[in-house]
């Protein structure tokens, strides 16, 4: 049987877990105003390769092919990424808007380890794109927080960095340029103790190690190393930017470290960056429960030139979100609304009671099968719908795991 299963599958309660967060991620993006769409699950490969938001190693994995049998004839790829797919949908539908706030929940293609199979994942992303303001930066970490705090997950640990921060650093600390591509080279791999082997100028090595070994919580932190800079190298400003944001994070109760070990991908971010792990350092790529940041260049890079575009968005990584929401909990909550008489009356009652409860995040759902006994337990909560046996029209004829309570915040004190 073995021959049947397939890894990219998602079994029935890692469902009811993907619904959950969807619920919840979408409900936030209402609120702050995010539009959903949906991207085209077949791309031109040149947009991937264009943009410099995938790494080498996973522009290796994508799973491209030749489109003999469309009108292009060009190499296309299954989507590997929302973001590259979200800024070509941005230049071709949305790019006279001064301000674009989207949304998406995607699945995303790479070849798997082996180099033989489709691996494929799911996402759910946001991007707002038009504006450059701090509070966006805000905005986008927030939102992300708070949807993981609001699905109820495991403890959760946020890192912030600042990789421009790092980068003038690397430009100020050497002078020669082979020895500023090397030192970058050297710091994606936190190869740290080789940094010594390169040709330094005044300013030495302290203060740039200083900066990656540097971790802190909350804005006091980063007031405090400003005086390691001066104001002519032009770092405070990027300095002064990301205090701005994390003064709002800690008004909002935010809690964060602030990690600047964590820049690895200098080209694509031009401002903050950030990831949301499930312990407190990431030791396995399924540690990741989220990840984004600032890109200002990535639009330019597809088709405006080198026009900076403001983008600022996070995807999270819904396979290891998933694994850590616990199912027990949702199974309490199903709830079952059945119907011994069959009536139009009665199907709508039932369908309006249904929708009621899902959009409370129960798990409801109508049987015309009458539930036995025997069977009961697997319900915390069945309801009959029938308006003519019934003063309200429903009545709960078994309870086992939600108490009278939260019966009461539902159905009123009449129960």
């Amino acid at each position: 049987m073995d021959m049947y299963k397939n890894k990219n599958d998602l079994l029935s309660g890692d469902i009811v877990k993907f619904r959950k967060l969807e619920r919840i991620f979408l409900e936030r993006c209402r609120q702050f105003g995010y539009r959903e769409i949906k991207t085209s699950t077949i791309e031109p490969l040149h947009i991937f390769t264009t943009a410099e938001a995938l790494s080498p190693e996973s522009l290796k994995r994508i799973y491209s092919f030749i489109d003999w049998g469309g009108w292009s004839g060009e190499r296309v790829v299954l989507r590997p990424d929302s973001t590259v797919s979200t800024a070509r949908y941005y230049l071709g539908h949305l790019n006279d808007e001064p301000l674009a706030k989207v949304c998406y929940v995607e699945n995303h293609f790479f070849l798997d380890d082996t180099g033989q199979g489709v691996s494929e994942r799911w996402q759910f992303g946001l991007e707002t794109i038009g504006d450059d303001s701090s509070l966006s930066d805000v905005e986008t970490v927030f939102i992300a927080f708070d949807t993981l705090h609001a699905a109820k997950l495991p403890k959760t640990f946020i890192h912030l960095s600042y990789p421009r921060i790092v980068k003038e650093c690397i430009k100020h600390t050497f002078p020669e340029e082979s020895d500023k591509q090397r030192a970058l080279e050297l710091i994606k791999t936190n190869r740290y103790e080789e940094l010594q082997s390169l040709k330094t100028g005044e300013n030495g090595l302290d203060t740039l190690l200083t900066l990656l070994h540097f971790k802190g919580k909350g804005a006091s932190f980063l007031k405090n190393i400003k005086s390691s800079f001066s104001e002519s190298d032009g770092i405070q400003q990027y300095l002064n930017r990301f205090i701005e944001v994390c003064l709002v994070l800690d008004r909002l109760n935010c809690s964060y470290e602030i990690n600047f070990s964590l820049s690895k991908n200098f080209d694509y971010y031009t401002g903050i960056q950030f990831e949301i792990l499930s312990r407190p350092q990431k030791r396995y790529a399924r540690d990741v429960l989220c990840s984004g940041g600032r890109y200002n260049n990535l639009i330019g890079s597809l088709g405006k030139g080198d026009k900076e575009t403001p983008s600022v968005g996070f995807a999270f990584y819904i396979k290891n979100i998933v694994a850590l929401l616990h199912l027990s909990h949702d199974s309490l909550r199903h709830i079952a609304i059945t119907m011994s008489n069959i009536t139009h009356q009665n199907m709508n009652g039932a369908r309006g009671l249904c929708n009621k409860l899902s959009n409370l995040g129960f798990v409801a759902s109508i049987t015309l099968n009458e539930i036995k006994r025997e069977y009961r337990e697997k319900y915390g909560l069945i309801i009959e719908v029938d308006y003519d046996k019934f003063r309200d029209g429903y009545a709960v004829i078994y309870s086992q795991d939600i108490g009278k309570s939260l019966l009461k915040q539902i159905f009123g004190e009449s129960f």
